[in-house]
């Protein structure tokens, strides 16, 4: 019978439990940041694009997000490897036995990254080409989203350790996508609609440190970045809730109060993320939104924060 777990390695820690376990969350929290703006504003800048044939403000929003992109996805990736190290140090038979499972989609994720990386150079403004073309910034935000898409199939699995050999006895292909798991789609759609979330929030701060130079485009950007944030903050209730009901029983009560830490930890993630949109609606309308968006952006990561502690 094939155990359901490998072996224990012999190599012990490279330091104390509890000090990897800090330096993962702290780590993982400096990926989410940019990784959320990478993926975000991928589709946001996209989407503006297409709408630059009608609206100036809207070109010059695709413009500035592609100009962005290249030095965001190097902080991702960078702070997303501590991560992943960190991951591997404290839970690597759970990781690499998950990643085996999912090896076709999992080692693409490199040359796509690579291939992805090479699109945003390719897609910033020059003089000879102010706008990119909006088919290039479609394909980079749709391989970012299959990128994010992968992530979610392989953390998803490595919390079922239980199913790691009947997988592997049923198919040794490495497809082993994880559309049986009921929470895959809820993860994956609750991440994408907080990275749109957070890079809308990103468009309206640089639209208020615009202000001074360029007050219309300021203006126009602030609104669009609150509308995107607080729609994406809002319908993200929905995929959060049905991710939380399709969590194992055993799991979904200790949210409900048997585990009094993480059930602190989520109340207070929800709260802070209500604080972020009760700022947010009035900074839409507001002549001078600056403190306004400053404090919904402390609110918003700090619900983040207490998200990546649960």
């Amino acid at each position: 019978m094939i155990p359901p777990l490998p072996q224990a390695d012999p190599v012990p820690l490279p330091a104390p439990a509890w000090l990897l376990w800090a330096l993962l969350m702290l780590t993982f929290v400096l990926h989410l940041l940019p990784m959320n703006l990478v993926l975000g504003g991928s589709i946001i800048g996209a989407v503006a694009r297409v709408r630059a044939r009608r609206l100036p403000q809207a070109a010059a929003l695709a413009a500035l997000v592609a100009r962005s992109m290249p030095v965001l996805v190097a902080a991702a990736v960078t702070f997303g490897v501590a991560a992943l190290l960190f991951l591997q140090a404290l839970y690597g038979r759970l990781f690499f036995t998950a990643a085996v499972l999912l090896a076709a989609p999992w080692l693409s994720v490199v040359p796509v990254l690579i291939l992805l990386y090479y699109g945003t150079y390719l897609a910033r403004p020059t003089d000879a080409r102010p706008l990119p073309p909006a088919w290039l910034l479609w394909a980079v935000a749709l391989g970012f989203a299959a990128i994010a898409f992968v992530y979610s199939n392989v953390m998803g699995l490595v919390l079922r350790p239980q199913e790691f050999a009947g997988r592997f006895q049923a198919t040794a292909s490495g497809l082993q996508l994880g559309f049986g798991d009921p929470t895959l789609v809820p993860r994956f759609l609750h991440m994408l609609l907080g990275a749109l979330a957070v890079s809308g929030l990103a468009v309206s701060l640089s639209g208020n440190h615009a202000r001074a130079r360029n007050p219309e485009f300021a203006t126009w950007a602030a609104r669009q970045g609150v509308y995107w944030c607080t729609g994406a903050t809002i319908l993200n209730f929905l995929p959060g809730f049905w991710w939380l009901a399709a969590l194992p029983r055993e799991v979904l009560l200790g949210f409900m109060g048997q585990n009094p830490l993480a059930t602190t930890w989520f109340v207070l993630g929800v709260l802070a993320a209500l604080g972020g949109l009760a700022l947010l609606v009035p900074a839409a309308f507001a002549p001078q939104p600056g403190r306004l968006l400053l404090g919904a952006t402390g609110a918003l990561v700090v619900g983040l924060v207490f998200m990546v502690l649960v």
